[in-house]
């Protein structure tokens, strides 16, 4: 593997590793409270982790069906939304009603190890420089989208963390 594709993997495995330690013992309550009404609970921001890196691994570059469709997920969980939920409605949200946490780390955990395997086998030096023609993110290049990835981790990753510590204090 590339050493600029090693840090990016390296990253979001870091985020994965991260993300269990934070959701580690929280109850079903926990993981769908919100703060205020107009707020994100934790289980829709794992599902949204989960379904951004599908998106962007396998749609955007890869230029493949989702691991969600491809494996039926969205029939597994329970979810009819195909999104991965950028632009949703609070109320589309909450419509969703509770996330089953632990079934959407086996979908993530899929995803992980997918997006792993694309870096060590599949992703080539001139896949980074090549310009992206999704409706969403035309003209961004392979190494664009792999930064929006990590952003998109690491920020949702403080939200959760900082919601559990809204709920049980700090560092528990």
């Amino acid at each position: 593997m590339q050493p600029f594709l090693q840090a990016i993997d390296s990253g979001v495995n870091e985020h994965f590793s991260k993300l269990n330690r934070a959701l580690d013992g929280l109850s079903d309550d926990e993981l769908s409270w919100r703060p205020k009404t107009e707020s994100n609970s934790i289980d829709w921001m794992v599902w949204h982790m989960a379904r951004v890196e599908d998106n962007l691994i396998n749609v955007v570059l890869q230029k493949r069906d989702p691991i969600w469709e491809r494996d039926g997920w969205g029939e597994r969980l329970g979810i009819s939304y195909n999104g991965a939920g950028a632009g949703m409605t609070m109320d589309e949200i909450r419509d969703m009603g509770r996330i089953n946490v632990p079934k959407v780390m086996e979908y993530y955990r899929s995803i992980r190890n997918a997006t792993s395997n694309y870096f060590a086998n599949v992703i080539r030096e001139d896949d980074l420089s090549r310009v992206i023609e999704h409706t969403n993110f035309r003209g961004w290049t392979g190494a664009t989208i792999l930064g929006r990835l990590l952003c998109e981790e690491a920020e949702h990753l403080g939200q959760i963390e900082y919601l559990r510590g809204m709920m049980r204090g700090m560092n528990k």
